[in-house]
């Protein structure tokens, strides 16, 4: 029986200055970063199963910011190797076997990667902690419109909208951002039971 394998595709960058690193451990350490599955070695390559969907990948793709491997009862974080083994954070190589379960982390998609990372700090952490308040994480995600990736001049303004959903509740958010000589962003929160947040000028009110 054939399986159909689906590809990632990579941006690369180049060097990642401190302070964006910093960032995206943050954005790395959020809840439900990770794609839980087990892996199969096919036509001598290693074939990666999503536990939720079953869709198969190529783990070789999947793995550029590290994998996990499953052993007793604890994920261990490592490094895939082109051998097939992982090398363990306890400098241990582990060798695969058809059915280990495994997790990799998950990737943003690309417009909304580059919003969160083109926030000014303060903004970044102050929209953040407010979705993690509400148990809702940077990965619960499900809908971006990034209007700065249609902007001709960085020197306008215009609003983003985001959408997240836990699974218990869903939030919508609106970014109006300035990036005119005095660069401002406010953001607008409503959730389904119909409370609402705002930040504005990095200042936090509620508004009911």
């Amino acid at each position: 029986m054939g399986i159909r394998i689906k590809h990632y595709y990579t941006f690369i960058t180049g060097g990642i200055p401190v302070n964006l690193q910093k960032r995206r451990n943050i954005i790395y350490s959020q809840k439900r970063s990770y794609t839980c599955g087990t892996v199969e070695n096919i036509n001598e390559q290693w074939i990666f199963f999503e536990a939720e969907d079953d869709e198969a990948f190529l783990l070789e793709e999947l793995t550029e910011n590290g994998i996990e491997i499953l052993l007793s009862n604890e994920w261990v974080p490592g490094v895939f190797l082109e051998t097939g083994e992982i090398l363990l954070q306890t400098q241990h190589l582990y060798e695969l076997n058809n059915g280990d379960a495994v997790r990799v982390r998950k990737r943003l998609p690309y417009p909304y990667m580059e919003l969160l990372e083109e926030l000014p700090e303060e903004a970044f952490y102050r929209f953040t902690k407010l979705l993690n308040s509400n148990e809702i994480s940077l990965y619960d995600c499900i809908y971006c419109h990034n209007t700065m990736q249609f902007l001709e001049e960085k020197n306008q303004r215009g609003v983003n909208f985001l959408v997240y959903d836990n699974g218990t509740l869903i939030c919508s958010v609106q970014h109006h951002f300035s990036r005119e000589k005095h660069g401002a962003d406010r953001f607008e929160y409503t959730l389904q039971t119909g409370k609402r947040y705002m930040i504005a000028n990095l200042e936090q009110r509620k508004a009911e």
